[in-house]
């Protein structure tokens, strides 16, 4: 009993959703592996060192503002009780 807009939109998305695996799998199998030339990228100790030297401020104005979200969530999330 659906429409056929819905059908024709439903075979549009599983046609986009082939092409996408298909062309994945293909960069997969024909993509050799990354040698980095330095080793130490991606590690956490790496990660901390410019999160609290370099981007300091703008790592601390962020955690205020998440802080204040969730604070925020929580107030008004509360009930009240009346």
């Amino acid at each position: 009993m659906k429409s056929n807009l819905i059908k024709i939109a439903g075979a549009v998305a599983g046609l986009c959703l082939l092409v996408t695996l298909v062309g994945s799998l293909k960069a997969v199998s024909s993509s050799a592996p990354i040698v980095l030339k330095n080793p130490g990228i991606g590690l956490v100790k790496n990660l901390g060192k410019v999160l609290f030297s370099e981007f300091l401020l703008p790592f601390e104005v962020s955690s205020i503002l998440l802080f204040s979200a969730m604070v925020g969530a929580v107030l008004l999330a509360k009930k009240d009780p009346k």
